[in-house]
């Protein structure tokens, strides 16, 4: 396999907290889809959960490097089994990445700690 991309991203989780209390819905609507949103409610820690989907984004949106006419709805984050997150692309993320390998796949990983979040993005021709 061939990398195309490689993303990371560190987030101060109060930062995610502050747009959650100061625009809730406008903050939620602009970067989460409603499945994300829905996953996140669902949890105790919903403000980590935000975060850590935000995290992948950004890191998801350097991996890609061309972003040209992408939007924060066009990276949906979702989790398999066990947990591992999945990054599922659409509109322009997925036209951009396609325009450097018709076959591809995303490899991410996530974590918190107190007051951040870390998310590490590969993307690779397959």
């Amino acid at each position: 396999m061939t990398i195309i991309g490689i993303g990371i991203d560190i987030l101060d989780i109060r930062r995610i907290d502050r747009l959650l209390q100061k625009f809730p819905i406008r903050f939620k609507n602009k970067i989460f889809a409603e499945e994300e949103i829905d996953s996140c409610m669902k949890r105790k820690g919903y403000i980590s959960s935000f975060a850590k989907i935000f995290a992948l984004k950004e890191a998801t949106i350097k991996a890609i490097s061309n972003t040209h006419n992408l939007k924060w709805l066009d990276i949906k984050i979702s989790n398999d089994n066990n947990g591992k997150p999945l990054v599922n692309l659409s509109g322009y993320a997925l036209k951009n990445v396609q325009s450097k390998a018709d076959k591809f796949a995303i490899s991410a990983s996530v974590s918190d700690e107190k007051n951040y979040a870390v998310a590490f993005v590969i993307i690779e021709k397959t």
